[in-house]
């Protein structure tokens, strides 16, 4: 049976000159006068104990001579030796070519945040690079191949401060969870509508949670991920299709439960209309503010109509003619969107925001986590 050996490679290879030098210094001969012991010229014999001249079949025979010490110890030490400095070589030439890759990744992604997420904690870079592509099974470098097929990445408010290096590791782990993520049924189409059906039916009873929105959504062959926040990456929502799944991933940039149900259902359009082989991600980074892609709007007012459908909206807003003071306004709004079956909050976020009224806190949307 064949055994394979693992060596180690030694940081410095070690000549087995040097070993002759220790050995002549620990029995006090003489260099000079080994070399006439051994018929070998002084300069000679210098540059072997430097390293300078490897032993040869005949040096290893006149030390086995002279010293007792066997030939084969000598020419195993040679072999050994050569065989390190290949080893080193090709060590540092690998280790090389892994620091280049490591700058490459650098320049694209937040190295040092992957690192502590995965608790990657080599001392050489290629450990490094290997760890990190093993773990999520995925070529950085492919990153810009998924950059072009995201609609508005590129279009951006100036308002916005964003980290390039933050957004593509936060893709980096959408995709990473995505492909890693199942569901309870196979997608199959018009799915992502009554998935919204059903997240708006919840936003409005008040009855929709975390837990909720995954198991609505894989029950229609939907991924739903969740992303840690990174400084700097206003990314609210992102949906793909990767290996012929369906996808949303999430970030929880704000505490807001109904927000979260807008951007859900934002993206829920986007799967159903607008994912196709050309253009196979989207992904909203400060809803409304960053993109003229008309897709965008179109997924915007499909998620405002699913909340509050047209004619209902139309009903609530009647209430304003009867009165100017917006406090009161917003009161009755709230009041007349519950005997219509809509939930205050998302009604008087509604009117917050087509109006530009932000001046009170009432009817706040519920939060995500009880802090």
């Amino acid at each position: 049976m064949e055994t394979k050996v693992n060596r180690l490679i030694p940081f410095k290879a070690t000549h087995p000159g040097e070993v002759l030098r220790e050995e002549l210094k620990a029995r006090g001969i003489k260099q000079k006068a080994f070399a006439g012991q051994i018929n070998m010229q002084p300069t000679h014999l210098s540059e072997l104990i430097k390293g300078k001249r490897n032993i040869t079949s005949d040096i290893a025979l006149r030390l086995e001579n002279a010293l007792g010490i066997p030939y084969n110890n000598w020419m195993n030490l040679q072999s050994g030796y050569d065989y390190n400095c290949k080893m080193i070589a090709k060590r540092d030439e690998e280790e090389a070519e892994s620091m280049r890759m490591e700058r490459a990744y650098r320049e694209m992604l937040n190295l040092n945040y992957l690192y502590k997420k995965f608790n990657i904690k080599h001392s050489s870079s290629g450990e490094r690079i290997k760890a990190l592509v093993e773990r999520i099974a995925f070529d950085p470098l492919n990153l810009p191949k998924i950059e072009v097929c995201i609609a508005g990445y590129f279009k951006r408010s100036d308002k916005l401060i964003i980290d390039d290096k933050n957004m593509r590791t936060w893709l980096l782990l959408a995709w990473d969870s995505i492909r890693k993520g199942s569901t309870a049924k196979a997608y199959s189409q018009g799915n992502a509508l009554r998935a919204a059906k059903e997240i708006a039916r919840m936003a409005n009873d008040e009855t929709l949670s975390i837990q909720g929105i995954k198991d609505c959504l894989s029950t229609y062959g939907i991924i739903y991920v969740e992303i840690e926040k990174l400084p700097h990456t206003p990314i609210d929502a992102y949906s793909t299709k990767i290996n012929e799944k369906m996808a949303i991933a999430v970030t929880y940039r704000h505490n807001d439960l109904d927000k979260l149900a807008f951007d859900i259902l934002h993206e829920l359009c986007h799967l159903d209309r607008h994912i196709t082989n050309e253009t196979s991600s989207f992904i909203s980074i400060e809803r409304g503010k960053y993109s003229e892609n008309q897709q965008e709007h179109e997924a915007n007012k499909f998620a405002q109509d699913a909340l509050i459908p047209p004619d209902v909206w139309n009903k609530i807003l009647q209430v304003r003619s009867e009165r100017l003071n917006p406090y009161i306004v917003i009161r009755s709004i709230a009041h007349e969107a519950s005997i219509h079956g809509i939930s205050k909050t998302i009604a008087v976020a509604r009117y917050k925001h087509d109006t530009n009224f932000y001046e009170t806190n009432a009817y706040r949307s519920p939060k995500i986590f009880n802090s």
